[in-house]
């Protein structure tokens, strides 16, 4: 095999615009969010961890820590229409099924980008969210889905870095 000497970016390649985020660095746009989980949550509960993320955000880094939640045994990370019983885009699209029944503390935390194809990683909120440049929402809600929210309280802290595309 030869050796190479070239750019990896398909679009600079063919002398095409390439987005400078993935070339050259882009602003980085980070965030934690905490929360509780209380007994008394029903399955099916929805707790949205961003509001309103602009649709040109290229997630690059989610992690999500938990106290031990006794039987809280399926959750998705994905993506809503901003606002409080807004509809779901996709619930799944970062993380489908995670539990949280195990405690996960600082440096042990869980990728929230296992249903991310690494092939996809560049691309935008929107574009996760299935829209495209013609169509997307003015901004999309980030939430943990609870299936199985469990028998226990607990704490959830996600933290999230994304850049701007």
């Amino acid at each position: 095999m030869a050796v190479q000497d070239k750019y990896v970016n398909a679009d600079l390649i063919a002398d095409k615009l390439a987005n400078p985020a993935l070339m050259s660095g882009a602003k980085v746009v980070a965030f934690v969010s905490t929360f509780e989980t209380a007994v008394a949550d029903d399955d099916g509960s929805v707790y949205r961890i961003a509001k309103a993320l602009q649709p040109s955000l290229i997630p690059i880094q989610i992690t999500i820590y938990n106290d031990a939640i006794t039987a809280s045994t399926d959750w998705d990370l994905g993506l809503y229409e901003t606002g409080i019983d807004e509809a779901v885009i996709d619930a799944d699209v970062f993380v489908d099924g995670i539990s949280m029944a195990g405690a996960r503390v600082l440096g042990s935390g869980v990728s929230g980008l296992t249903a991310v194809d690494v092939a996809n990683l560049y691309k935008k909120i929107y574009e996760h969210a299935g829209d495209d440049v013609t169509d997307y929402k003015a901004g999309y809600d980030l939430a943990l889905t609870a299936n199985t929210v469990g028998s226990a309280v607990g704490t959830i802290t996600v933290v999230a870095i994304l850049i701007e595309g």
